[in-house]
């Protein structure tokens, strides 16, 4: 078999998971990049718009218009700090916790449909080839901090 029949497959596997998770997922309101975020919230509640941005790696920009669509669809609210009207702080909703609730088992469905004629050990030899994969491509070219990122982008 050649390899670029090899990638071609891997990066189609991908790209079919990943469109098949967001159309499940925005029949539950949530869009892309969304569920991240509400994550991020919920494990740091209260926090500020800009922490939110650096954790994210995204713009301030790019998370004030994110968190805007976020908040008009009720799954955040938005406090103004005591101390800095320019502050406001985070939290996710009950309609936010339930949203990501049903995303996750969106996720989870979707991961067992993937996997379901896969015996434990299919799945544990897979697993070690996509490692040794990975290790073969994570190279010194790029320092894990922007393997993260890169992930976070494409989820």
């Amino acid at each position: 078999m050649e390899l670029r029949n090899l990638v071609h497959e891997l990066i189609s596997i991908s790209v079919i998971h990943r469109c098949r998770i967001t159309k499940s997922a925005s029949k539950v309101g949530l869009y892309f990049g969304q569920p991240m975020i509400l994550e991020y919230v919920i494990d740091h509640d209260l926090c500020t718009q800009k922490e939110l941005a650096k954790a994210m790696h995204i713009s301030p920009a790019s998370a004030a218009v994110t968190l805007k669509r976020i908040e008009k669809a009720g799954l955040i609210t938005r406090t103004a700090d005591e101390n800095d009207s320019r502050k406001n702080h985070i939290s996710v909703t009950e309609k936010g916790v339930n949203a990501l609730k049903e995303f996750r088992k969106i996720c989870d469905a979707t991961d067992e449909d993937m996997f379901r004629d896969f015996s434990p050990e299919e799945r544990e030899t897979l697993h070690n080839l996509l490692v040794r994969l990975h290790k073969n491509l994570d190279s010194e070219s790029f320092t894990r901090e922007e393997i993260d990122d890169l992930l976070k982008k494409s989820t």
